[in-house]
């Protein structure tokens, strides 16, 4: 196949084996959605193997919660000094993860056409080796964090039940549906202190969202109970359970397909601006 015809398809998104992409989201930082995305790659990992991608390009934090340390990064790919399996830092059995180096803009000064070429390479790389694909984002709502979040399978976000933590979580659902025309999101509430609490978050948000537009719809698939636990860095095994409910409630259904094209084929847009 000519290369021409190859980057139609990647741009498509047809030809490749489907699996979910799902991004961890929210508004600032220290909502804990690293400690969620752990959470669910984890136990995804007993059902098949999974990729983990911290996108956090200012701050890249998801190592130091998983108690890695990666010998290559992301940007050592683009350079062309490191190749995918190099900078694939095994956390667990079934459980990778790739990891920028540090916080710079590096990624978004790259040649167009190397960047789109390195892009399909990547694709292959984890469609061929894994079953599920997770992104940490990081915090705020970057051109970055607001394509990759209209553009996955499946959007989650991550609150807590105070006020300021929805209004963030508002904020980004605004500027993704304003730029992207996204209309479906999905909810974690973390810290909340009994099921009620969960609710009332969830249709905050969700009553905030569509008084911005009707079309708007945020489904809440489970929350994380607060634990002090977490913030001495420990992860009390119960939390996984709720986990399992978070994950069971977001694959039941399969997602809300509202966009065309292929993922990697818009990120790589981005390259061409």
């Amino acid at each position: 196949m000519d290369k021409e015809k190859q980057l139609a398809l990647f741009e498509k998104g047809v030809g490749l084996r489907k699996i979910p992409y799902i991004a961890i989201g929210g508004g600032k930082g220290g909502v804990g959605k690293t400690l969620v995305t752990y959470l669910l790659a984890k136990r995804l990992s007993e059902k098949g193997k999974v990729l983990v991608l911290d996108a956090d390009m200012g701050l890249p934090d998801f190592y130091i919660l998983s108690g890695v340390k990666p010998q290559k990064y992301l940007e050592d790919y683009f350079e062309g000094s490191a190749t995918l399996d190099e900078i694939t830092t095994p956390v667990d059995r079934n459980f990778d993860l790739i990891s920028p180096r540090s916080g710079n803009d590096y990624l978004l000064h790259l040649d167009p056409k190397m960047a789109v070429e390195l892009l399909n390479k990547l694709d292959e790389f984890i469609v061929d080796n894994y079953d599920y694909f997770l992104i940490d984002l990081g915090a705020g709502i970057h051109k970055i964090n607001q394509l990759i979040f209209s553009s996955v399978d499946y959007p989650v976000l991550v609150l807590n039940p105070n006020i300021m933590s929805i209004i963030d979580a508002y904020g980004v659902i605004k500027t993704v549906f304003s730029n992207y025309r996204r209309t479906y999101y999905y909810a974690v509430v973390n810290q909340v202190r009994d099921k009620r609490e969960y609710t009332k978050t969830v249709n905050v948000l969700e009553k905030s969202a569509k008084s911005f537009h009707k079309n708007i719809h945020v489904e809440g698939v489970g929350f994380i109970p607060y634990s002090p636990k977490v913030a001495m860095g420990e992860i009390p095994k119960d939390l996984f359970r709720y986990a399992d409910t978070i994950l069971e409630n977001l694959l039941r259904d399969g997602y809300k397909r509202e966009t065309k094209g292929g993922f990697w084929g818009k990120i790589a847009a981005l390259f061409r601006h």
